[in-house]
């Protein structure tokens, strides 16, 4: 199971701290605002979904996020800004402090592979407010 903490529903983008399998290092998310569901401009809802691997023809092999209510072709895929995506989740390796967005995200699309190695697995989306605070 992959874990996606979301921290931060603000009115310019959702913010999130994933975690995976046997993984200390946290990869950072962002997508679109909450905008009830809305295709291609809002997040998806909190839930659990199947990843399927799959090439997309602009992102290459990704994860698409199954089995979304009234959504498609949600795909896990490189981006900084939740401008960046359209429904989608884009990783990155931290934060930017002054902005809803992440860094490094092609340096965490490659991790992210490197773990998941395209085997199908299955993705909790939760409301975690506090999931990007560290524990000492």
């Amino acid at each position: 199971m992959i874990t996606l903490n979301r921290f931060s529903y603000h009115p310019e983008g959702t913010l999130g701290v994933m975690h995976l399998p046997d993984c200390d290092q946290p990869l950072y998310s962002v997508e679109r605002p909450w905008l009830d569901n809305e295709p291609w401009k809002s997040c998806i809802p909190e839930g659990e979904y199947d990843l399927e691997w799959r090439k997309s023809p602009k992102f290459g092999w990704c994860y698409e996020v199954l089995d979304v209510i009234n959504r498609t072709n949600i795909l896990i895929h490189a981006a900084n800004y939740p401008k960046n995506v359209s429904g989608c989740i884009g990783l990155g390796m931290g934060l930017l402090g002054d902005r809803i967005a992440v860094s490094k995200s092609r340096d965490a699309m490659g991790f992210f592979h490197d773990l998941t190695e395209g085997k199908p697995w299955r993705l909790s989306i939760v409301n975690a407010p506090y999931a990007a605070l560290r524990s000492l």
